[in-house]
């Protein structure tokens, strides 16, 4: 189902039932002549028929559910598959299937067979979504046909042919009107949620059907399961796939784009690799915009290597699990912070760049000589990252350190959000201001779409103490993972966000988002 109109589809006209509403409670009942009388029964008769404009809530429950239940029958037949592969992948391939063919089908299988359980997952979790939607609209409808009967009773009131009526008539007929009237406002209410709810649950969905984002040309239905399916180990695989939907579908466009010398020698580098985490950090490094010969070095440095050494030195968060707390963000146990310097613009911004730009985390953490240990060890991996903060900060022209600050918001869209991150993801930021609780409520569908395609939001926010700046690398359900340059990543709630509860991440001293940077 297309999510992306649902909350224009599912919405009625709520603001102007709610100034109707307004307009009828000022209409006096209680006229002083019959020419006032006179007045009043025309005020209400034209509320009627403006009222009656109002078009019941769209949407058809039945074809709602008729979807769900298909949805249904098809996670039941991936399933099945499944359960298949499974065995396959357990029992094993047959003992001359061995060397290189026999390695990357054994990977093929398990991709497909990891692919179809989510699948599976994707569509069951999909059947409850569209039920509550059908279930909303369905009761938005019934909601809007009490007010259409509040209505018709109004109107035999006012036209029960008495010249002269009583007030309290009127008085009835006024109720009925105002009852009428808000049961369509309520009814507008109920269809919007639903249909917002169903957006925000289904465009996550959506995001998640990753393989089919890589197009490029030689690229098999295998080659995109395998690399789509790609995951740092320590946590859940569907938490920490190495390649984000924004990260396959440029990699893709830039494989379209290369000459055919380039294109068979980037093919030849990826077919080497020794693991799909390995070719999916190739990818990656191609989708952050590097030229064949960065990637080409990036390939030297990195072959070879296990999936957790690659984890370590170029994913900087990886999702341990879904659970409430606060996790250190560390590379050898030195934490990824900006210690005791003001630099919390420049450091978030920064680790954002790490998440999406391998060859930048790589020379963050071994400061481009993997396994050398006069590079590669935790201190000069602390002097290198508050280097690169220090050369950050002053770029957006921050104030004299240690104390800092000072970054305007012009000042870190121009010099830090667009080159570090926007040059990496092919997006230009700029920043949306949060004045209240409604202003936060209705960034979240925004912050979540770009979360979900892998594309990290800087957020501001402030306390009693001064403010602060921090990164919103994930989400899951109703909670944003937030990356804190102290050093940590805390899970908070939706709700947490929109009522200046994002004090969890920081110790409680910032509980107040103000601003937030996103793509345009």
């Amino acid at each position: 189902m297309t999510t992306g109109r649902l909350r224009e589809k599912f919405t009625d006209n709520e603001d102007g039932l709610n100034k109707l509403h307004k307009r009828v409670q000022a209409i006096k009942v209680d006229p002083d002549s019959f020419d006032d009388q006179m007045r009043v029964r025309t005020e209400l008769a034209g509320a009627i028929a403006e009222a009656r404009e109002f078009s019941a809530p769209h949407g058809s429950p039945d074809h709602i559910d008729g979807v769900a239940a298909g949805y249904g029958k098809a996670a039941a037949i991936v399933d099945r598959a499944q359960g298949d592969l499974r065995k396959v992948a357990k029992d094993g391939l047959p003992a001359v299937w061995v060397g290189t063919a026999g390695a990357k089908a054994s990977e093929v299988i398990n991709a497909a067979s990891y692919s179809a359980d989510q699948m599976a997952q994707k569509l069951q979790e999909a059947v409850p979504v569209l039920k509550a939607l059908s279930m909303g609209i369905g009761k938005a409808q019934a909601r809007h046909d009490y007010g259409l009967t509040a209505l018709e009773v109004a109107g035999s009131i006012l036209n029960k042919g008495d010249f002269i009526m009583a007030p309290d008539e009127l008085r009835e007929a006024k109720t009925a009107v105002l009852d009428g009237v808000s049961y369509m406002s309520e009814a507008a209410g109920q269809a919007k949620a639903a249909g917002i709810a169903a957006q925000k649950a289904l465009t996550k969905l959506a995001s998640e059907a990753r393989a089919r984002k890589v197009t490029a040309d030689g690229l098999t239905d295998a080659d995109q399961l395998v690399l789509a399916d790609a995951a740092a180990p320590g946590g859940p695989a569907d938490l920490n796939e190495i390649l984000t939907a924004n990260e396959l579908k440029r990699s893709s466009e830039f494989m379209d784009k290369m000459s055919a010398h380039d294109r068979a020698e980037f093919d030849r580098l990826v077919s080497s690799a020794k693991s799909p985490q390995e070719r999916a950090y190739l990818m990656k490094a191609l989708a952050a915009g590097h030229d064949l010969k960065q990637i080409d070095r990036f390939a030297e440095q990195i072959h070879g290597r296990s999936p957790q050494w690659l984890s370590d030195r170029l994913t900087p968060v990886v999702i341990q699990s879904t659970d409430a707390g606060t996790n250190e963000v560390t590379y050898q146990g030195a934490k990824w912070t900006q210690g005791g310097d003001g630099t919390c613009v420049a450091s978030s911004t920064l680790n954002a760049r790490a998440m999406i730009d391998p060859l930048y985390a790589l020379q963050l953490t071994t400061g481009g000589h993997p396994g050398d240990p006069k590079y590669d060890n935790p201190t000069a991996f602390s002097e290198r990252l508050r280097d690169e903060q220090h050369r950050a900060h002053y770029a957006a022209g921050g104030d004299p350190l240690p104390y800092g600050g000072g970054i305007s918001w012009a000042e870190r869209e121009k010099y830090l959000d667009n080159p570090e991150l926007g040059d990496r993801t092919g997006t230009e930021y700029s920043t949306r201001e949060l004045n209240n609780a409604d202003d936060r409520r209705a960034s979240l569908v925004a912050v979540e779409r770009q979360l979900d395609n892998g594309v990290p939001v800087q957020v501001a926010v402030r306390g009693s103490t001064g403010s602060h700046a921090m990164m919103i690398v994930g989400h899951e359900g109703d909670r944003l993972q937030v990356y804190n340059p102290w050093g940590t990543t805390t899970w908070v709630s939706e709700d947490d966000f929109v009522n200046n509860r994002m004090g969890y991440s920081n110790n409680g001293y910032f509980p107040e988002a103000y601003s937030i940077t996103l793509p345009k």
